[in-house]
């Protein structure tokens, strides 16, 4: 399974941090920023893109979406495209790409919405992605990805929860948001510090595990990853934009 990242950062982006959104397969889970060009730049053609998935409303976790519709029908895109998103957000989403017309304009592609409620399975040739609750301000998927060799799982926005821990024993990567830290800042409701994701991590034995959605005041990442050494045995990323994993 490879795993490439479009972004890194929490809210609020820094100069070398766009918002948080990733590749795995075919499917683009969370949308901001620039997710045609960046896709490009990581070698992947964004119409081949079969699914995006959208963990909740928030803004810094779709507002990239009518951007990305849009630049697929310029270049011709054919065939239809599904966003995942859960029932409570599925009108925004609608909402949100009405205002630019898509629906109205020719040479358009088929955009289907579909609604999901938790336990949801989305199988894709050998990808299975599973839906489960997290603890955030607003409803909130986490994501179990699954291959034939590898399992993945996906925290998006939350609070420690112990629906992640339970999600990751037997994982091979954790990708964890980690909006805040003990060193640098203190904790923020809805969300994370690293520190908690390194001990959720150790709790649940995984093998990997990977921070995201990194907040602005996270400005030094081995001060850090020593510091999360002493919660966690095993290895510890902190991936940059447009960096990949490969398991």
């Amino acid at each position: 399974m490879r795993i490439a990242f479009l972004g890194t950062a929490a809210a609020i982006t820094t100069e070398n941090r766009d918002n948080t959104s990733f590749l795995v397969g075919d499917t683009l889970i969370e949308c901001s920023g620039n997710a045609f060009g960046k896709m490009r730049k990581l070698g992947y053609n964004p119409l081949r893109l079969k699914n995006v998935i959208i963990t909740h409303g928030h803004v810094d976790h779709v507002y990239g979406l009518p951007s990305l519709v849009e630049m697929m029908r310029l270049s011709g895109r054919e065939n239809p495209l599904k966003i995942y998103v859960s029932e409570v957000f599925s009108n925004l989403v609608k909402t949100y790409l009405g205002m630019f017309n898509f629906m109205e304009k020719e040479r358009r592609f088929p955009v289907e919405v579909e609604e999901i409620r938790y336990g949801f399975q989305l199988i894709d040739e050998d990808l299975i992605i599973e839906f489960f609750p997290v603890k955030h301000s607003v409803e909130n998927f986490g994501l179990k990805i699954k291959s034939f060799d590898s399992i993945v799982v996906y925290s998006s926005d939350t609070e420690p929860c112990k629906e992640v821990i339970e999600q990751s024993f037997g994982a091979d990567l954790l990708i964890h948001e980690a909006t805040c830290s003990y060193l640098f800042s203190k904790r923020i409701e809805g969300h994370t510090c690293a520190e908690d994701a390194a001990r959720i991590a150790q709790q649940s034995g995984v093998k990997i595990l990977c921070l995201v959605h990194l907040g602005p005041d996270i400005n030094n990442e081995k001060k850090l990853i020593d510091e999360l050494k002493k919660f966690f045995l095993g290895d510890i990323l902190i991936p940059g934009d447009l960096e990949k994993i490969i398991l």
